[in-house]
């Protein structure tokens, strides 16, 4: 009776892993999404050096190393706005003293970007132009400009760039070139 009662048990063990079907286990594969190097809505914090080149006839700006603070916002990957101010510590008066009272550029742009995210390293080409005004030496300037820049993104929230940009004022041949060097801050 023993036995008929084990293999009664055995039996019905055997036969219901054969009703249940295969074994499988669910794999679900998390693949970690990863965040772009560059985005649409950026606003970014700029904080740079520069250096201004002047050939102007009715201040005489020497040559100038300054400093200045930007905000850009791109509406999407590509196009964006920016304003900024800078100040540079050297220009000449109209009777060729050196004076130190800077010469205050504040500016607004149109920025044209194209980004490149080659694996981890992302970089963005970028053509900007603007208006803006131009103040030392007594007088105050209206300004146009138009430069490019390249921008690498460290992380997507920490760049640095380079630009350079060219800028024409109202008076006749009150033009200069400035470079600047920065740390690009995105929210």
């Amino acid at each position: 009776m023993k036995k008929i009662v084990f293999t009664l048990i055995a039996g019905l063990g055997a036969a219901s892993s054969v009703l249940a079907g295969p074994h499988t286990v669910d794999k679900k594969v998390v693949v970690p999404v990863t965040e772009p190097c560059f985005g649409d809505h950026e606003l970014q914090l700029d904080i740079f050096g520069n250096y201004m080149h002047g050939t102007h006839s009715a201040v005489h700006r020497d040559d100038g190393f300054g400093a200045g603070l930007g905000l850009n916002y791109f509406f999407t990957r590509y196009i964006g706005l920016g304003v900024d101010a800078s100040v540079n510590n050297l220009f000449r008066d109209k009777n060729g003293n050196k004076q130190h009272d800077g010469v205050f550029d504040s500016t607004g742009s149109l920025i044209f970007r194209y980004p490149l995210e080659l694996g981890s390293f992302c970089i963005a080409p970028y053509a900007l132009g603007g208006g803006g005004v131009q103040t030392g030496a007594g007088s105050t300037l209206g300004s146009v400009h138009a430069g490019a820049g390249l921008e690498w993104r460290a992380t997507p929230k920490l760049g640095i760039y380079s630009e350079g940009r060219y800028t024409w004022t109202t008076e006749h041949n009150e033009e200069s070139s400035q470079v600047r060097l920065g740390v690009r801050f995105v929210f």
